[in-house]
């Protein structure tokens, strides 16, 4: 995952104004295996921001606030195991915990 590795700066994330940790998350799941299988990590909330990464059914990242359907999101887990990234989801993938 070499695109989460370039400091956030490097990559011009969009981070909100009203940026706070909302005690929940985001645990990935229903993308179809069949289809990309992936989630894209976005630099800001929509599809035309640059994709700086990606988190596959399983993965889950902490919210940080949101913008529509689009959640800002850092840190969490990948593969199984902790991670560091920041960027926007799309929710339609995610099902939310406390």
């Amino acid at each position: 995952m070499a695109a989460l590795a370039t400091p956030a700066v490097a990559q011009n994330i969009v981070v909100p104004a009203d940026r706070a940790w909302s005690e929940s998350g985001c645990l990935v799941k229903g993308l179809d295996p069949n289809g990309d299988g992936f989630l894209a990590l976005r630099a800001g909330p929509g599809t035309n921001y640059a994709q700086i990464g990606s988190l596959h059914n399983g993965d889950a990242a902490y919210i940080y606030g949101g913008r529509g359907k689009w959640l800002y999101v850092e840190n969490g887990s990948m593969n199984g195991r902790e991670a560091k990234f920041r960027g926007w989801i799309y929710n339609a993938w995610c099902e939310f915990y406390p």
